[in-house]
């Protein structure tokens, strides 16, 4: 875990951007709600909302990639248990190594912690 004041040491855009190759296709799930064929994407983004795991594996090809930032459980009195400590080994189950992956908990400009967590899995094993 890392503590800290100020921004993240990462950034979302950043680690989403590095991913926009020509030819990517990216289901971002804040924004896209598509009928597809299972297997369309080559990238399943997710920013701070909420993902059905089954779903976005489903949506990937196989070496597909998922980014996710998520409001961790510190700021979501619903489940205080949603951080990178239990979320990861899901990804991991699901058939993704995880390629990057940081928790960060940081002070807002009104001084409330604030609480996030990115992971970036590679979906290594997928069921044909």
């Amino acid at each position: 875990m890392v503590w800290q004041i100020g921004p993240l040491p990462w950034s979302y855009e950043q680690k989403v951007s590095d991913f926009l190759k020509p030819g990517i296709k990216r289901l971002d799930i804040r924004r896209d709600t598509p009928e597809f064929e299972d297997g369309s994407f080559d990238l399943v983004t997710a920013y701070q909302t909420e993902y059905d795991l089954g779903e976005v594996v489903r949506a990937l090809r196989k070496n597909g990639f998922f980014v996710t930032q998520q409001i961790g459980g510190r700021n979501r009195p619903d489940n205080p248990g949603y951080n990178l400590e239990n979320e990861g080994p899901k990804l991991k189950a699901a058939g993704f190594r995880l390629m990057y992956s940081h928790q960060g908990y940081y002070h807002d400009e009104n001084g409330v912690l604030q609480h996030r967590f990115i992971m970036i899995g590679k979906l290594v094993y997928k069921e044909e």
